[in-house]
């Protein structure tokens, strides 16, 4: 993603069983997505190894501007189908989660708020703010998208290691998780804070965006809580160790560990570019072993490994260019299309509003597909 938003939240229900192995070449492992490796670079592992390989590029290689160039071209191919696939999973039979009697009353609120009372009125904001050309709000709500991008980070980072020790069967108690996730709200809170530690004003695609100062008092109490929370955390993990003399679900403490500590609070300007491709990865692999159970349950179980393929190959084809629509062409149009919303806000209000609306958006669509009790999660993410 470009700047993400969304999380993958707590997935302990018991899984569904209804949903027979895959009997193709992507069958789905027993305590794993995909495999033990394939989850550990995915999931996390993989920042593990690109942060030091980083430290030793040369310097000259570290140029802003080429690697921007080639995180750009990364989103158009991760970040941006990332954020595509959500919608496409949300959306897709709408109407039955939205409407349909036979849907749970709580699940088609959810649905509905999510789906239609959210994108109207962020709509609605933008609109508000082209129309009465007020790009301080506008910029005001670039740090509202990067409030939410780090919340996000944390509860899918959080999610990780609940579906993880679900794939082990090496459950967490009610003590247990709220201890994890309180860490990972203090962490992600510090990590906000610390980008607003100084007032100062910015640039985002051509427009300002402002940030304030925060008391130094305050950031010093909340590194003290969230060093804190962290030591519970380390605390809890050896006791757990203790008494159960079995390993945590270690590819998702990596995805919870690299979530918090390194995608948030690892300050260096160039890889803060590459970590969203990291998120969007750890993202894309539970997305796509979600998409092929149900592929696989529409298919009956029958054998068509052509024929499930292109249906993946679609699938992603599909993110691709949701992707390419809603963050460049998209934009590019309504810019050309309505030009007079724009003048004196900025060139590129459109696409700084599209950026924002689908960061924000897709929180609020991750937080209904993935939340804990979804009557299709657990029957379509594990066998």
């Amino acid at each position: 993603m470009s700047a993400t938003a969304s999380p993958l939240p707590d997935t302990t229900a018991s899984p569904t069983r209804s949903v027979d192995a895959p009997k193709t070449g992507v069958a789905q492992e027993p305590g794993y997505l995909f495999g033990p490796w394939t989850d550990f670079f995915c999931l996390g592992g993989a920042t593990l190894l690109i942060i030091p390989w980083f430290a030793l590029l040369p310097g000259d290689w570290k140029q802003y501007a080429d690697v921007l160039v080639i995180t750009t071209a990364i989103a158009h191919f991760i970040n941006n189908p990332h954020f595509a696939h959500s919608y496409h999973l949300f959306y897709r039979d709408f109407t039955r989660r939205g409407f349909a009697a036979e849907y749970p009353r709580e699940w088609r609120i959810r649905y509905l708020i999510a789906g239609i009372a959210v994108p109207l009125a962020l709509i609605g904001f933008f609109l508000w703010c082209l129309l009465t050309k007020n790009a301080r709000a506008l910029g005001y709500s670039v740090n509202l998208m990067f409030f939410t991008v780090g919340w996000h980070y944390v509860k899918q980072g959080y999610g990780m290691l609940m579906l993880d020790s679900v794939l082990k069967r090496r459950f967490f108690t009610e003590t247990e998780k709220k201890i994890l996730l309180w860490n990972a709200y203090v962490v992600w809170f510090l990590s906000w804070l610390l980008g607003n530690a100084i007032a100062y004003k910015a640039d985002y695609w051509g427009i300002a965006y402002y940030t304030f100062a925060t008391p130094a008092p305050i950031l010093t109490a909340l590194e003290i809580i969230a060093g804190l929370s962290s030591a519970a955390v380390l605390a809890m993990l050896g006791l757990k160790w203790r008494t159960t003399r079995a390993l945590p679900p270690i590819n998702g403490l990596v995805g919870y560990t690299v979530a918090l500590y390194l995608w948030l609070l690892y300050r260096d300007p160039v890889l803060t570019l590459i970590f969203p491709a990291l998120h969007s990865i750890q993202y894309m692999v539970v997305v796509w072993r979600y998409e092929l159970n149900y592929q696989q349950a529409q298919t009956g179980g029958t054998r068509h490994p052509a024929r499930f393929g292109l249906r993946m190959v679609l699938f992603y084809a599909i993110a691709l260019g949701l992707g390419y629509l809603g963050f460049w062409m998209g934009p590019k149009w309504l810019a050309t299309a309505a030009p007079s919303l724009i003048a004196g806000v900025g060139d590129y209000a459109f696409l700084l509003a599209a950026w924002i609306f689908i960061n924000v958006h897709h929180y609020f669509l991750d937080s209904v597909v993935w939340r804990k009790g979804n009557p299709e999660t657990g029957r379509y993410l594990f066998r």
